[in-house]
């Protein structure tokens, strides 16, 4: 069969589709995709410079001592367990830490900093010094002004002079 005598006839209502044509649809059609993939990267690279520290050098070529002082913590043996920090009508959350040696015995004697860390607002991070209110047990309380996910940041400092650091996420339920 051949086309003469097909009854398919191609529409011309656009002009006659040549080679050309295709060409120049095929580049037009790739140039708005680069053009909406360089528009995109402009936008992504022009918002966040990927630097969440002001010092991430610095920190990254330090990796090893961190490393270090992971392997030194873990040799301690040292465990804090925390309770779910509670919230009051006040606004005050409680936050209450046992700390522990390898053989489950109370540690007496730490000076033991929580931070409460926000990760994704800025400038409303606190800082306490937790007091011991029984062997072991140390207590603090933060004035939070958010509901949420939150980051707590455990350090304690021994009395010679060894470093112990956890870090927990907790969720802070509305005051009721």
């Amino acid at each position: 069969m051949s086309i003469e005598d097909s009854d398919y006839r191609p529409t011309e209502r656009f002009g006659k589709l040549t080679g050309r044509h295709v060409l120049v649809i095929m580049i037009l059609s790739f140039g708005v995709i680069m053009g909406v993939n360089g528009l995109f990267i402009y936008e992504a690279l022009s918002t966040f410079d990927g630097i969440e520290a002001d010092d991430a050098y610095q920190r990254g070529r330090a990796y090893n001592k961190d490393l270090a002082a992971m392997d030194a913590q873990k040799a301690l043996g040292w465990k804090a367990e925390l309770s779910e920090p509670a919230s009051s009508s006040d606004g005050v959350t409680h936050l209450a830490a046992r700390f522990t040696d390898r053989q489950g015995a109370p540690l007496s004697g730490l000076k033991v900093n929580a931070t409460f860390f926000r990760p994704v607002m800025v400038g409303v991070d606190q800082t306490e010094l937790l007091r011991e209110t029984a062997p072991g047990r140390y207590e603090g309380d933060f004035k939070l002004r958010y509901d949420g996910n939150w980051l707590i940041r455990l350090a304690a400092l021994g009395p010679k002079n060894e470093k112990f650091a956890q870090e927990t996420r907790a969720f802070i339920e509305p005051a009721r």
